[in-house]
């Protein structure tokens, strides 16, 4: 027999393990959506007349970023969400993204901008690969990660969005903050995870409205909500560093719930004690292509230039 819901006595369909709590449908939507708009208000991510632009993908993650944000914003009808997708160019991978991405947008009324590494860079990733191959300095998410960033910046500048807003969930922050730990960088936490209130001229602040719930809490609210979404890993994923992180904190989170949100909090302390000292950090600017960046030229025009070699 299945138990019955913690909330509401209903019978639950679900379980969530660092809150101990059996939840039916209803409870499952609910309290997800009480943790995103915790995260949202705790974290000031938005405004009331924010033009929103929100980083989709295909996936389970963005798909249920986009539903929730969706529903709340209904509450704010001087608010404007901007779906936009990133075409990187993987061949029989990108393109199925693509047809769930537009099957979401269009069931909830939207227009999906799409932009692609072809057009923005001249090269799709399947090319970069093929051209330079990988290593282990170089992989193909470290080249994925440094255009998709550029290109969602782009995106989001010409929208002339105010904000915004990736799928990024409690696991990917978790695993972010124990690679930075673990790579002896602490300062790129606070880097990646920069308020709104301390913005970069040129650089269209980021916000994660779902980095208090789970990779399990997804999966749950996408299947019981029906919503459309890609569920095949991308091709060169299991070349990253982050996946031998994954699969340690999955390991710990199931010995011990909550692992995830203490290593949060752990991140959340970091940020705090770095953002005294933001203000005064010099920003610097690509002598290529104006683009911020830490140093005198960019990683993507770094990479570039070394593609045309």
């Amino acid at each position: 027999m299945s138990p019955y819901c913690s909330k509401c006595d209903n019978p639950a369909v679900y379980y969530r393990r660092y809150t101990a709590e059996h939840l039916c449908k209803t409870c499952l939507r609910e309290t997800t959506f009480q943790r995103v708009r915790r995260a949202i208000n705790k974290r000031k991510m938005f405004r009331e007349t924010d033009r929103i632009a929100v980083g989709i993908s295909g996936g389970k993650d963005s798909a249920v970023l986009l539903d929730i944000l969706f529903r709340l914003e209904a509450n704010y009808p001087d608010a404007t969400l901007i779906p936009i997708i990133v075409d990187e160019g993987i061949k029989g991978y990108r393109d199925k993204a693509l047809q769930a991405a537009r099957q979401l947008t269009d069931s909830l009324g939207f227009e999906l901008v799409v932009k692609s590494f072809k057009d923005l860079f001249g090269y799709s990733l399947d090319e970069i690969i093929q051209k330079k191959g990988v290593s282990n300095s170089l992989g193909a998410c470290s080249y994925c990660g440094v255009f998709r960033r550029r290109a969602l910046n782009r995106a989001a500048q010409e929208v002339k969005a105010d904000v915004v807003a990736t799928g990024h969930i409690l696991d990917d922050e978790a695993q972010t903050i124990m690679m930075n730990m673990m790579r002896g960088d602490s300062r790129r936490i606070a880097r990646t995870n920069r308020s709104r209130n301390h913005p970069i001229e040129g650089f269209v602040p980021r916000v994660k409205p779902l980095i208090e719930i789970t990779e399990r809490d997804v999966i749950a609210y996408a299947y019981h909500n029906e919503l459309p979404y890609h569920d095949v890993p991308c091709p060169y994923a299991n070349e990253a560093y982050r996946n031998d992180i994954r699969v340690f904190l999955n390991s710990m989170e199931f010995k011990r719930p909550g692992t995830l949100l203490a290593i949060m909090r752990s991140g959340d302390e970091i940020i705090r004690a770095f953002e005294q000292t933001a203000s005064k950090t010099q920003i610097n600017y690509c002598s290529i292509c104006g683009e911020v960046t830490s140093g005198r030229i960019c990683k993507a025009c770094s990479i570039l230039a070394d593609l045309e070699d």
